[in-house]
């Protein structure tokens, strides 16, 4: 995968990650009114689960961009 198409990536991975913190602040505002905890609880779940697999994919790629980065070092030394 090309670099721009990496850092493409990072970004929709970075705009997902601000749109699920907006939802769980939203969620966790809604949850004051909430009569289902166990819902409350699952649906908080699931968001927080979204998160770190985000999270770790855009790791993913930024430990892939580096790596070409330092092999473009390496090859111009």
């Amino acid at each position: 995968m090309p670099d721009q198409e990496r850092l493409s990536t990072l970004q929709s991975y970075t705009w997902t990650l601000e749109l699920l913190a907006e939802a769980l602040v939203q969620h966790d505002d809604m949850l004051e009114c909430e009569h289902n905890p166990r819902l409350s609880f699952r649906n908080t779940a699931g968001i927080h689960q979204a998160i770190r697999i985000i999270s770790r994919l855009a790791s993913e790629q930024c430990g892939k961009l580096l790596d070409t980065d330092d092999k473009a070092l390496a090859d111009s030394s």
